[in-house]
C-alpha cells in the first residue's frame, strides 16, 4: 500500500525509504543529500544528528540496497536542488516528523478503533523482530542487526574496546536480504 500510495511524492518516498532502511523519524525526516554516497552505494549521518550523540562513536553509516538507490533516484528530480532530501509543502525544509505517520494513518494503518496501530518508529521494531525471525541460518550477528538500528552498547567497558568497529560490510548483506524481502511483499499483492 505504501508503494501505491497517492500522497505527496515526499511522503510516499519517505515512507518506501523507511520500509528498507529503518532509520528514526528525524533522521529519516531530516536526510541530506550530502548523506547520499550514490558511488558507494552509503548513507552516512553524521553523529552528531544521531540519537546518541557520543563524539567517541564513529558516524552512522549503512550500506544501500539497490532498491533504496531506486527510491532516491526517483526523489532526485524533484529535491536534489535543495538540502533535504524529503522535501514539505514549502519545498525548501524538510518534510515534518509526523508528515510520514499522518499519511500511515490515511491510509488506515494507524486506526486504533480497529486495532491497527502502526506508526513510523514501529518499522524498526518490525525490522528487527522479522529479521531475527528471517534470518534461518543465523548469517547475521547480534552486534550487526544492533547496528542497523544505531544501538549502542550499554557497557561501557565493551564499548571503550569494540566502539570504532565498522560493521559496514556485514550490514551489506542484511540490507540487501531485508530489501529483497520487502520487494517480495509488494510482489506478493500484485
Amino acid at each position: 500500500e505504501i508503494y501505491n500510495y497517492r500522497g505527496m511524492h515526499s511522503i510516499r518516498n519517505s515512507l518506501k525509504f523507511v520500509l528498507h532502511l529503518p532509520l528514526r523519524a528525524e533522521n529519516l525526516c531530516n536526510l541530506k543529500w550530502e548523506c547520499i554516497d550514490f558511488k558507494k552505494k552509503l548513507l552516512t549521518i553524521p553523529r552528531v544528528e544521531m540519537k546518541v550523540k557520543d563524539k567517541n562513536l564513529p558516524d552512522f553509516q549503512m550500506p544501500l540496497s539497490d532498491e533504496v538507490i531506486n527510491i532516491l533516484n526517483d526523489q532526485k528530480p524533484f529535491t536534489e536542488h535543495q538540502e533535504f532530501i524529503f522535501l514539505g509543502t514549502d519545498n525548501k525544509s524538510p518534510i515534518n516528523n509526523e508528515s510520514p505517520n499522518g499519511a500511515l494513518k490515511r491510509m488506515g494503518f494507524n486506526d486504533e478503533r480497529k486495532g491497527r496501530k502502526q506508526r513510523l518508529h514501529g518499522f524498526r521494531g518490525t525490522f528487527r523482530s522479522l529479521i531475527d525471525t528471517l534470518d534461518t541460518d543465523n548469517r547475521f550477528s547480534f552486534d550487526v542487526k544492533e547496528k542497523a538500528l544505531d544501538h549502542q552498547e550499554s557497557n561501557k567497558v565493551v564499548r571503550a574496546y569494540n566502539h570504532k568497529a565498522d560493521y559496514t560490510k556485514q550490514l551489506k548483506p542484511l540490507m540487501d536480504f531485508w530489501s529483497d524481502y520487502i520487494l517480495s511483499l509488494k510482489d506478493e499483492v500484485k
